[in-house]
């Protein structure tokens, strides 16, 4: 039968999956007979990919290559095991190559661990083959162990987790932590949990150490996600900011929204079966939210394609977080007063707030004055300078910030030198290789003996900048 678009979506992936043959492979009694999934047959055979519509064909013809180049033995099995995913798995699957190539491993998992269920014979035979390989490098006999190390062993989706598992989890748990990265690894996004009086009144005294540092002029370490600042700033948070909160799923958004202006493509909606509903992470709350009223009834088509990327961007950027949202804002102007940000853009708020990511050499030199303390002629004194600065210029992206942290207690450089109070002071001691250098992070000096060496110089240096010891003096 056709029930492909009646049958619910399956959350993890499953081996009882009817393999998916591709285009080239069909033959003459596929190659017209895979659509619409009627169940018709020749010669008292099924024709292949008969339990799929044309649509989910087209889908698969898509996703079979990529499968192929990653597990080519079993790329037909894997293949119709991911077709049996929800359209917001495939949707991440086909914009994102990585999330794919995880799938793909977590299906060879599963087919290794359950070879034993009921598969085509040449299927079983693949999967035989490559059991008994994985268990000629084990001195495990039985292969209990057929999986990788460090892979799943069942069917449990990475990208979807089962909602059964979500239950006793800390999702409304106002203990979780208070941020979370949804995309981009070291940008944070609030998470209100249960919204209690006491996890709001957190959110607005962070909103305050925020308008602190922003009065006094600090850097703080805390980089928020592009539609937070906006929302402080009152600027409207757009379709485009979902590429900073997450890229991966604004990718297969933006992909959607092309489709549905190639009317070759448009058929796309009809297999992926989206509707005005979403699945929540649960860092974002869990469940199930309706971005519209009734919007689980409602399809997503070629022509509402682009009302729904624009609710599923609002719902999960700020609607799920909205009451922690306002208590940072609200914090912030406990502080500061509105008028003072009115005019800045979001990228001006960060600058401010966290500084200059990429540490420029050229800038730190012109920020930065020498105090001698070592009574040595000024030949050397140029050389150790030049010594210092060439040994700044080599060091890796994380070494500079760990140098700028050690010297002034902030791993970026401020948005311009009024942004240091003092500027930045190097104070050259008498000549000592015993002696790490120091600093005083309070008025942004550093202390470093006059070594005897470069290399001494820059042994010294980056030691002390790792060891991170820290005291009052």
């Amino acid at each position: 039968s056709s029930g492909s678009r009646t049958r619910e979506p399956r959350r993890q992936l499953s081996i009882s999956a009817r393999p998916f043959t591709p285009i080239g492979e069909r033959g003459e009694n596929g190659s017209g007979g895979g659509g619409g999934g009627g169940g018709s047959s020749s010669g008292g055979m099924n024709i292949v990919n008969s339990h799929l519509t044309v649509h989910q064909q087209q889908l698969g013809d898509r996703l079979y290559p990529r499968v192929h180049a990653l597990r080519p033995s079993l790329a037909g099995k894997i293949t119709g095991m991911l077709l049996e995913l929800s359209p917001a798995q495939l949707l991440m699957l086909l914009a994102s190559d990585e999330a794919l190539r995880q799938k793909v491993e977590e299906a060879m998992d599963i087919l290794m661990n359950l070879s034993g269920h009921d598969l085509s014979s040449e299927n079983q035979l693949d999967i035989d083959v490559l059991v008994s390989l994985n268990q000629s490098g084990s001195s495990d006999p039985s292969g209990s162990s057929g999986a990788r190390s460090g892979k799943p062993t069942s069917g449990s989706s990475r990208l979807d987790p089962d909602p059964s598992d979500i239950g006793d989890d800390t999702s409304g748990d106002d203990n979780a932590p208070l941020f979370y990265c949804p995309g981009k690894q070291g940008f944070y996004s609030p998470r209100q949990g249960k919204a209690s009086y006491e996890r709001l009144n957190a959110f607005r005294n962070t909103g305050r150490i925020l308008g602190l540092c922003l009065l006094q002029n600090e850097l703080c370490p805390l980089f928020l996600n592009r539609h937070v600042i906006k929302y402080i700033l009152s600027r409207p948070i757009r379709f485009h900011d979902l590429a900073f909160f997450d890229p991966v799923m604004y990718e297969s958004l933006r992909q959607l929204v092309v489709n549905a202006e190639n009317k070759n493509l448009s058929g796309l909606f009809s297999v992926l079966d989206l509707n005005f509903s979403i699945d929540m992470c649960t860092e974002e709350g869990g469940g199930s939210i309706e971005l519209v009223p009734g919007g689980r009834d409602m399809e997503v088509t070629a022509s509402n394609v682009y009302d729904y990327v624009r609710k599923y961007a609002e719902t999960r950027m700020f609607k799920s977080q909205v009451k922690a949202i306002e208590a940072i804002r609200a914090g912030i102007f406990d502080v500061v007063p509105a008028s003072c940000l009115e005019n800045l853009t979001p990228e001006d708020f960060r600058l401010l707030l966290n500084g200059v990511g990429d540490i420029n050499v050229t800038v730190l030199i012109s920020y930065t004055s020498f105090i001698d303390e070592s009574g040595e002629p000024s030949e050397r004194l140029i050389k150790f300078k030049r010594w210092l600065w060439s040994i700044v210029e080599k060091m890796t992206h994380l070494e500079r910030m760990d140098l700028v942290y050690f010297w002034t207690g902030s791993p970026a450089l401020p948005a311009s030198e009024d942004g240091f109070q003092p500027m930045p002071s190097v104070t050259i001691r008498p000549a000592d290789d015993a002696h790490l250098p120091t600093a005083n992070t309070c008025i942004s000096r550093l202390y470093i003996p006059l070594y005897s060496s470069r290399a001494t110089l820059r042994h010294k240096l980056l030691l002390a900048i790792k060891t991170k010891n820290f005291g009052f003096v």
